[in-house]
């Protein structure tokens, strides 16, 4: 069972790599998507979505792509995935029962309400420097797919 989308997943992806690439200059999406194994129009259609909410910002021309908007420390992980994703599942039943809430209550619903609550907090006070702080090179080279160091995205 998966709680984000395979598109929540790659923006997130993305935002780690940008992060990693940033003070050089913005990322094209065709160059990040190689790195990310992800298609690049499908790619750019998810990045297109941080823009909106300013957690990316986009430049025209030959050095052309995105970069981020503002610091790692002030981009949660909750901005990211309801930007993508939306924030309704946080407001549905863990059953997908139409109706379903504190007047008539699925089996789950009690269960639910106060994890999806713990979930929610957890990601709305996650940023992606903390992320940054936990996550090993190793990791990010072997699941973003770089061969080492700083990811080369240019």
């Amino acid at each position: 069972m998966r709680l984000i989308s395979q598109g929540a997943q790659y923006a997130i992806s993305a935002i780690i790599a940008i992060s990693k690439h940033s003070g050089e200059g913005a990322v094209s999406a065709s160059n990040l998507s190689k790195s990310l194994n992800c298609p690049t129009a499908y790619l750019s259609q998810i990045l297109a979505k941080l823009k909106e909410p300013g957690i990316l910002k986009s430049q025209r021309g030959l050095n052309g792509g995105v970069y981020l908007a503002k610091p790692i420390e002030d981009i949660t992980m909750m901005d990211v995935i309801a930007a993508i994703d939306g924030t309704e599942f946080f407001d549905k039943c863990f059953m997908g029962i139409e109706g379903c809430g504190h007047i008539e209550p699925c089996p789950f619903h009690e269960f639910w309400s106060v994890e999806r609550t713990k979930i929610e907090r957890w990601l709305k006070e996650t940023t992606f420097a903390q992320v940054d702080e936990k996550m090993t090179q190793a990791w990010f080279d072997l699941r973003l797919q770089f061969s080492s160091g700083v990811p080369s995205l240019s």
